[in-house]
């Protein structure tokens, strides 16, 4: 019998001073967790055999979000999501005192090009699997939530939404 392959994850939203949502660019596929290079999504970071969240939004928060001093930490947690079959993300959320944006450059970074959006604009990218539901759940004002099942990645071709 073949064991399955269960992930963990962390996912971040983070609002800026007028309820914007930072949001970034795959630069990396990894199809098993719904993610393909050219979407985009809230920043997320696989949790390391061991780790516990709190370390992996530490490591999220200096590795895709480049350290940045304004964001609040610890985060409000708002749920659990199974974004794919035995993969679980935590989504937690936290705000922004300015509209700095990370400085992360050069292509050995698997994310890039953040940017501030309002939630509707973001709800409109081709984003990565299971960000949606986190979104709007997020901008629903949502807490302690369970999603079992998220929705399949909507396919679009080459082009990137923007």
């Amino acid at each position: 019998m073949k064991k399955r392959l269960r992930l963990r994850a962390v996912a971040l939203i983070v609002a800026n001073p007028v309820g914007e949502i930072l949001v970034l660019q795959e630069f990396v596929t990894k199809a098993h967790i719904g993610k393909f290079a050219g979407m985009w999504s809230i920043p997320m970071e696989t949790v390391d055999p061991g780790q516990d969240s709190m370390a992996t939004l530490s490591q999220l928060h200096l590795e895709e979000l480049a350290g940045l001093p304004s964001i609040q930490m610890p985060a409000r947690y708002i749920g659990a999501y199974e974004v794919v079959p035995d993969v679980w993300a935590r989504l937690y959320a936290t705000t922004s005192s300015t509209y700095e944006l990370p400085a992360i450059y050069g292509n050995e970074h698997e994310v890039r090009n953040h940017q501030w959006l309002p939630i509707h604009v973001a709800l409109e990218l081709w984003l990565r699997q299971g960000a949606e539901e986190m979104i709007r759940d997020y901008a629903g004002g949502l807490e302690n939530v369970v999603r079992r099942n998220c929705n399949e990645v909507r396919k679009v071709s080459n082009k990137v939404r923007t």
